[in-house]
């Protein structure tokens, strides 16, 4: 069952990678509008279609690359049954906003489209930046709780023995893949101006599976 699990959550977090670069890949030429720089100057220009099919994608993808992390929980269930089940809620709950976080970041272009075609980019600006205030604290909070706080523990429960996996598998999570992807934009580089960073996180929630398959 560990097995078929982690294989599911690879898939899940490959095809959350291509969700991600569907509604990321925007090309060198993108500027950051607003205060908040939350804003693409290339969303005017993107085709609708890829918002849709990056939301669809990502609804199978999100419970999919969750069954990874469920998978190595399960590994770690037997010997530390309290510390495998808290991490599994805390994960979930996460993921339930991960879809949450991504369907907001696709409607944010469809938004931002319909309002500077018929009032200006300074009202469509001032629209997205007040929805994403609106949302900041769940926003973080789940994002926290899906990437940062259960990675930082595998990372952890990895060195001090408790995860069964040689050391160098402390790299598999999508902390240390989301630093990877933004060293390779900090080159400045053309072809890692949006990849791999945009879709480093999935990459790193599919990691999660791998984990699973290694501990057996």
């Amino acid at each position: 069952m560990i097995i078929i699990l982690g294989i599911i959550g690879i898939i899940g977090g490959l095809l959350c990678a291509v969700a991600d670069l569907l509604l990321d890949l925007k090309g060198p030429q993108n500027r950051k509008l607003g205060k908040m720089g939350i804003i693409d100057s290339e969303w005017e220009r993107m085709a609708h279609w890829r918002f849709v099919w990056s939301d669809i994608i990502a609804m199978l993808a999100v419970p999919m690359y969750s069954c990874g992390f469920i998978a190595l929980m399960m590994a770690l269930y037997n010997e530390h049954p309290m510390m495998a089940t808290w991490l599994s809620v805390i994960f979930l709950i996460g993921a339930m906003g991960g879809f949450m976080i991504h369907t907001f970041l696709c409607l944010q272009p469809t938004i931002y489209g319909k309002i500077i075609g018929k009032a200006g980019q300074d009202l469509a600006v001032d629209v997205i930046q007040s929805v994403f205030r609106q949302i900041y604290v769940p926003f973080f909070t789940l994002y926290s709780m899906l990437v940062i706080i259960p990675a930082m523990a595998v990372m952890g429960l990895i060195i001090g023995g408790f995860i069964q996996a040689p050391l160098w598998c402390v790299i598999l999570n999508p902390v240390v893949f989301q630093l990877i992807g933004l060293i390779f934009r900090a080159t400045k580089l053309d072809i890692f101006i949006d990849a791999p960073s945009c879709c480093a996180a999935s990459l790193g929630l599919a990691a999660y599976g791998l984990l699973a398959v290694i501990c057996l």
